[in-house]
């Protein structure tokens, strides 16, 4: 079973053997899982066939939840309105769901694309840089959104 970096690489060393160019951009989205929005998230759940009672149930453990921190006996905290839960598979799961359609999005555009969590490969290949620059500028264009 190849791997999904083996298949990146497999893609660039064919392009080299055709003489083509291979353009490639490795990306970790920062704060991926702590800047999504409740309701991107709970839309992604519904455009994949979730019930709707378990996407209620997902925006309900969402909303409402608090951040404490603690110093001594001094202790505060503040309403979280964005960000996945962490420290388990729902966090990751619900980032998949929402980065799939942009994923689909730019390999229908010719951009080989992968992603992992929060990290996303792209690449282009053919024989004409310039187009090959503006594929590659054009899908950070589109990640950006």
């Amino acid at each position: 079973m190849e791997t999904a970096l083996h298949q990146l690489v497999v893609r660039v060393e064919k392009a080299v053997d055709q003489q083509e160019i291979a353009l490639g951009v490795f990306l970790d989205i920062e704060g991926a899982f702590n800047n999504t929005t409740y309701e991107s998230m709970c839309a992604a759940l519904a455009k994949h066939g979730v019930h709707y009672i378990i996407v209620r149930w997902i925006r309900a453990t969402m909303k409402g939840r608090l951040a404490t921190a603690t110093r001594g006996e001094l202790s505060g905290s503040v309403a979280v309105s964005t960000g996945c839960p962490q420290g388990g598979v729902l966090s990751t799961l619900l980032w998949c769901l929402i980065v799939n359609d942009l994923l689909a999005r730019l390999s229908a555009e010719s951009v080989y694309t992968q992603g992992n969590a929060d990290d996303i490969r792209c690449l282009a290949v053919g024989k004409f840089s310039n187009m090959l620059s503006g594929l590659i500028q054009w899908a950070l264009h589109t990640l950006e959104k």
